[in-house]
């Protein structure tokens, strides 16, 4: 599944979304081990489409919110591009998966 296969409609959707966006905590190579293995590049593959689930929540939500308030365009226009780039970085890696 990709990220962008995974689209919130509502609000409540989005904020589904985003509590299931969990912090990467671990490094992706342990330590002593050479390279990252077959199962370390799926779980790392696997947290980033988390993160770009949740940074496609938060778009959503500003994009709801966009007639309150006009800082969020602001906000918008800054995370837009980190998600774009986050889902072309998972995408070439997943190709060379």
């Amino acid at each position: 599944m990709t990220a962008r296969q995974r689209h919130p409609r509502t609000p409540a959707e989005a904020r589904e979304a985003a509590t299931e966006a969990k912090l990467i905590a671990e490094p992706l190579a342990q330590e002593g081990e050479a390279a990252p293995t077959h199962e370390t590049i799926h779980q790392s593959c696997h947290d980033l489409l988390r993160v770009s689930a949740g940074l496609e929540s938060l778009l959503l939500l500003l994009e709801l919110q966009a007639d309150e308030q006009a800082a969020n365009n602001g906000l918008h226009a800054l995370l837009a591009p980190l998600k774009q780039q986050l889902d072309q970085a998972v995408n070439r890696v997943q190709a060379l998966y």
